[in-house]
């Protein structure tokens, strides 16, 4: 890897935005896939050939309302045919390495651009607080929040903000600098098109501002953990908790793991006749509709919680407030750690669920585990 500073005035946007232009413009890439201000307000991802329109292109975004990964699965589930720049949060970086290895996206034409991300808020009390797009994305990255919002759930939670996978990967937090880390090959090919020169010296504490910024998420992510359990500690506390999921399908739609075509819950399956409901409300005296909505969700953490990399785009997208993501990662962490598995960590790592090992989920000997 090759390591270096973009010439920025203080400006991270616009030195990223630099880049960006540099890309295309000297044929590293054709198009490139980033967040962008929309003419409507507010931000979603969009596709860019032309190097001259590449002014609403805004990589700290203060939402995210689709994700990234899930987006790409689009794209490149088969080969785009052209060399594609794709610009992400490290959580669309990880949950990308996962469908790559779940064969849902063909890498083979794709440059994968990490940025270091502080967070983002929810699209919809965003929107209500009429904050301007990019004053929001500057005033996440000097560590704040915009006004009248708070990062969304799953942000406040993150361990992983930093840049860590990718061809390229732009750094923001530790200083006032923006600098750029690129393997070699890439670095090779920007020096020589006269995009960026490495110098060798990256942000001189950005080290210890991830380390800071990782541990303050943790404490976050146990108290909300330890608060969950106390309102969800039994199967009864849980159905009441997700007693008002009306089984929408927006957490799975907008979960970048759940990539099935054809789920079994909008199948014949779950495709009751009318004498049924009318049976299970006679048998039990009142049956909630719509029906088997704790299965529905419970099935779908047996299906994607070692590669859950925690978006947390289930929340976003639920109309109900249900703290889809909390379960989903507090699960999720459990099974994780139980496979010593890091979703979207690299690409060498076998998806717990493609492998077997004949000494998994076996006891140590005397260590009572």
């Amino acid at each position: 890897m090759k390591i270096g500073t973009l010439p920025n005035g203080g400006d991270a946007i616009k030195a990223a935005n630099e880049l960006f232009k540099g890309l295309l413009e000297k044929g590293i890439v054709e198009e490139l896939m980033a967040p962008a201000v929309q003419p409507g307000g507010s931000c979603s991802l969009a596709l860019f050939a032309d190097a001259e329109r590449l002014d609403p292109i805004l990589p700290w975004a203060p939402v995210m309302p689709v994700q990234g990964g899930r987006a790409l699965s689009k794209l490149a589930f088969t080969d785009p045919g052209v060399k594609t720049g794709v610009v992400l949060r490290p959580c669309e970086a990880r949950a990308s390495v996962e469908l790559i290895k779940l064969k849902q996206i063909v890498p083979d034409n794709i440059l994968f651009i990490t940025v270091d991300c502080p967070g983002t808020c929810e699209v919809a009390a965003f929107k209500a607080s009429g904050v301007d797009e990019v004053e929001g994305a500057k005033t996440l990255l000097s560590g704040k929040v915009p006004e009248g919002n708070n990062l969304r759930t799953a942000c406040s939670i993150c361990e992983n903000p930093a840049a860590e996978v990718g061809e390229i990967r732009i750094h923001i937090f530790g200083g006032g600098d923006v600098a750029i880390e690129a393997e070699d090959e890439v670095a090779t090919k920007l020096e020589e098109a006269e995009v960026v020169t490495f110098s060798g010296a990256g942000i001189a504490g950005r080290d210890e501002a991830v380390k800071a910024l990782k541990a303050e998420r943790v404490k976050a992510r146990d108290e909300l953990f330890a608060k969950f359990d106390d309102e969800t500690g039994s199967l009864e506390k849980l159905k009441e908790a997700f007693s008002t999921c009306i089984r929408c399908y927006n957490c799975m739609e907008n979960c970048p793991i759940c990539y099935c075509k054809v789920c079994i819950f909008k199948s014949p399956t779950f495709e009751h006749t009318g004498d049924k409901y009318a049976a299970w409300a006679m048998r039990k005296g009142v049956q909630k509709l719509p029906t088997e909505t704790m299965l529905f969700h419970m099935t779908r953490l047996n299906h994607m919680s070692s590669s859950c990399i925690g978006c947390g785009v289930c929340d976003t997208a639920c109309p109900m407030g249900l703290p889809v993501a909390t379960l989903f990662r507090k699960v999720a962490k459990g099974v994780q750690e139980m496979f010593e598995y890091q979703p979207g960590r690299s690409l060498d790592d076998d998806i717990p669920l493609s492998v077997f090992r004949e000494d998994e989920l076996q006891a140590e000997s005397g260590s009572g585990k």
